[in-house]
């Protein structure tokens, strides 16, 4: 069975830094003001978004596809008690890929969320995903009728052309 390791080291208040054996580092930071790191929870949702991120990519490499541009997305909800577990994680691709289809970009985001990506496993949070395809900043397809078009984390864009 396989190992990772970590040390966590308190710095001050709820301020850590975690060390892997090899020297990389991360700022972890429950501070409300003047914050250096992201909190547990941020740390989190970046884990589940960069581990299917990950496994994207290669399937792409493998493929031989350039990533022209690649973000996700990562929006979770969290429980209202103690502890504030996520409840709900929703990822959305975007990716800028030449000769990416929609249905290849899917099955790829599908499996790198539900098969590969370590991390998802690990929780027991309720998980969606979504690709998006992006070519020269824009969306390829408009949403559906009747869904508003989203920016970034999923919040609604404002029409431009509502009231004229």
């Amino acid at each position: 069975m396989a190992s990772i390791e970590t040390v966590l080291h308190h710095l001050v208040d709820k301020r850590f830094v975690g060390v892997t054996p090899d020297g990389m580092r991360v700022m972890i930071d429950g501070e409300a003001a003047h914050k250096t790191g992201m909190s547990p929870m941020q740390l989190v949702l970046n884990a589940v978004a960069g581990c299917a991120a990950y496994d994207v990519v290669e399937m792409l490499r493998k493929r031989k596809l350039h990533v022209r541009g690649y973000r996700v997305e990562a929006v979770g909800e969290r429980f209202d008690g103690t502890p504030a577990r996520f409840v709900k994680i929703h990822c959305r691709h975007v990716l800028d890929v030449p000769g990416l289809d929609q249905r290849t970009a899917d099955r790829f985001v599908e499996l790198a969320a539900t098969k590969y990506c370590s991390v998802a496993s690990s929780l027991s949070a309720e998980q969606s995903f979504e690709a998006v395809l992006e070519a020269d900043g824009a969306a390829e397809e408009a949403p559906p009728a009747g869904v508003a078009a989203s920016g970034p984390l999923g919040e609604p864009v404002e029409d431009a052309t509502a009231g004229s």
